[in-house]
């Protein structure tokens, strides 16, 4: 039983919600290797600077990490681009990695794209991975240029309920030193923010009927953190787009797996 006012217990739920719904920052920020041969550059955005870098010359593609990641997730496409003089552009999205900036809703992350492409471009290809895909489509709806797009395991369009707040992350809180009512309380409150169709937010889903960029979809049967069945969702929706499958790749995975790297590459390339 909490020692909490009922107030007190609603206002600390709230408090814990809004911290549960901002990105962790790892203590020590990554860097992809490759990309401490290229030029990093500090990039103005509506909602506060980001970090990016360009390695290489010419039309290059620009990569879009997903949430509480960074760019070091794209070191086996950077290593692959980069053998095979392929142009790349990363950035940590706001409110992850190096980038000063603390936004981070999807519109403040496409906003970021939008400018990094334009400070480092020209960009003739993205690769989004998890929440990246949601941004990718928020930066193409918006002016961001390209004739091929790549997807990798998409949360959008959200095809269950989302789960992020168990019964698992309700344990973690507590171990934290978390009142356990409060808890409880802020799971109810974060459960009917993600899940409730009125809640503000981008909606990815509206504007991939208006792609005009090819695409490439790739998930993992299984994936533990997005549903297969958001990719298949996003493949019905975008007019000219390939979905591949794979399996025992995971969330993560597979946007680093070698077979996956080649099939990004030849896709980018028009192959």
């Amino acid at each position: 039983m909490s020692d909490l006012h009922d107030d007190d217990l609603e206002t600390e739920a709230l408090r814990l919600a809004d911290e549960a719904r901002r990105p962790k920052r790892r203590v020590r920020p990554r860097l992809a290797r490759a990309l401490s041969r290229g030029e990093d550059v500090e990039v103005d955005t509506p909602h506060g600077p980001v970090m990016a870098w360009r390695l290489g010359v010419g039309p290059a593609t620009l990569l879009i990490h997903g949430w509480e990641d960074d760019n070091a997730l794209w070191s086996p496409l950077i290593d692959a681009c980069e053998q095979l003089g392929r142009a790349v552009v990363a950035f940590d999205l706001p409110g992850h990695g190096w980038s000063p900036s603390e936004a981070h809703s999807v519109e403040a992350a496409g906003e970021a794209a939008l400018a990094v492409a334009r400070a480092l471009g020209p960009i003739d290809s993205v690769v989004g991975h998890s929440f990246g895909c949601g941004v990718t489509v928020y930066a193409l709806a918006h002016g961001l240029e390209v004739s091929r797009a790549v997807l990798i395991a998409s949360p959008v369009p959200r095809t269950k309920p989302y789960e992020r707040f168990t019964e698992k992350w309700i344990q973690e809180q507590i171990d934290d030193g978390e009142d356990p009512e409060v808890v409880a309380r802020a799971a109810e409150i974060l459960r009917e923010r993600l899940n409730d169709p009125a809640e503000p937010g981008y909606s990815a889903e509206a504007d991939m009927p208006r792609m005009t960029a090819k695409a490439l979809i790739l998930h993992s049967i299984d994936d533990e953190a997005c549903p297969v069945g958001n990719s298949e969702a996003m493949a019905g929706l975008w007019p000219d787009s390939d979905l591949v499958l794979t399996d025992e790749l995971g969330h993560r995975l597979i946007a680093q797996d070698a077979a996956v790297v080649r099939r990004v590459i030849d896709f980018v390339e028009g192959f």
